[in-house]
């Protein structure tokens, strides 16, 4: 059953008289206790995607589609709706927590204005609620470190912090965008293990937003590949891996290191500016497989195996040679 359906959401900013798209027709589904991978170049609308999730969208950005969370249209509810929603049902990890975090307030009373918001705890209570929700991010000494603030912790530590308060109401959904982008690679691991551990001990979903398809590989049970606002495949996450059907899943896979001495073969060019689309398939002028019509129409995304989608009119033929 589908705890999350997102179905044709679009995205738009209104600037300078001009309307450029930023997501266009994403649809996805995100099961209960399950982890959804989406993943894609910078710039390619994953983080778009989740703060329509969360209703975060600046003023001059407007959704159509629907994005519907136990059968509720999360884009028809007002402010006052969502606002209750977001943080208690629906809950986000943010890519840097330094600029999340209020650096003039401690780590426990943001922890505690989250407990106090949404579920009417007294302060006091609340507080005793932070220490162990720091202690079940495993952060020692939680009774000392509650008190302190966000500078006085590294990286690792405070992004358990943007954790600790992303589960403080035991939400059914949470968004990790990037949630290891700026951490080395042990303490990511760290991190990715306790996401995982808290996912099979709470049964929540998570949508994992990130660039490297590594750490999709080994968390995520189904994945979305995103370019220029599109979702261009789609797949559980076996399938995908071993069987591409899209020239830039291949492409990214193609980018990613095989080891010492190996020369590494990324895609050529770059992702064009929103308002500056080629004709027909977003991706035609990077595309190793190109043919004339490709230029011509963008391709629909459709469905090419079992649960498998590619939006690449020659999905049928491409074959990936590992």
């Amino acid at each position: 059953m589908s705890l999350l359906e997102v179905r044709d959401l679009s995205v738009t900013f209104r600037t300078d008289g001009s309307v450029i798209p930023a997501v266009s027709n994403i649809s996805l589904s995100i099961a209960e206790s399950q982890i959804f991978g989406l993943a894609g170049e910078s710039g390619c609308g994953k983080s778009m995607t989740a703060l329509s999730i969360m209703g975060l969208l600046p003023q001059n950005a407007k959704a159509t589609g629907s994005i519907r969370f136990r059968d509720q249209d999360l884009l028809t509810l007002d402010s006052e709706s969502i606002r209750k929603l977001r943080g208690r049902e629906i809950s986000m990890i943010f890519q840097e927590p330094m600029t999340s975090l209020n650096p003039v307030m401690t780590i426990g009373y943001q922890i505690a204005e989250v407990l106090t918001t949404h579920l009417n705890l007294s302060k006091t209570a609340a507080m005793e609620q932070a220490v162990e929700l720091l202690r079940a991010v495993k952060i020692p000494s939680p009774e000392i470190r509650v008190r302190e603030y966000p500078h006085q912790m590294s990286g690792g530590m405070r992004q358990r912090v943007m954790i600790a308060m992303a589960i403080a109401c035991n939400p059914s959904l949470i968004i990790a965008d990037e949630p290891t982008t700026a951490l080395d690679v042990t303490i990511q691991a760290q991190i990715l293990e306790l996401i995982q551990r808290l996912r099979d001990e709470r049964k929540m979903s998570i949508l994992l937003i990130t660039h490297d398809l590594g750490i999709i590989a080994e968390n995520a049970a189904r994945v979305g590949i995103m370019y220029a606002g599109r979702l261009m495949e789609s797949a559980s996450t076996g399938e995908l891996f071993s069987n591409p059907r899209h020239p830039y899943t291949i492409g990214l896979l193609e980018s990613i290191p095989q080891g010492r001495g190996v020369r590494l073969n990324p895609i050529p060019g770059t992702v064009p500016r929103m308002d500056e689309l080629p004709a027909g398939c977003v991706y035609s002028d990077r595309c190793s497989y190109v043919l004339p019509e490709c230029r011509i129409k963008e391709p629909e995304l459709l469905m090419i195996g079992q649960d498998h989608l590619s939006r690449c009119i020659r999905a049928g033929e491409i074959r990936w040679n590992s």
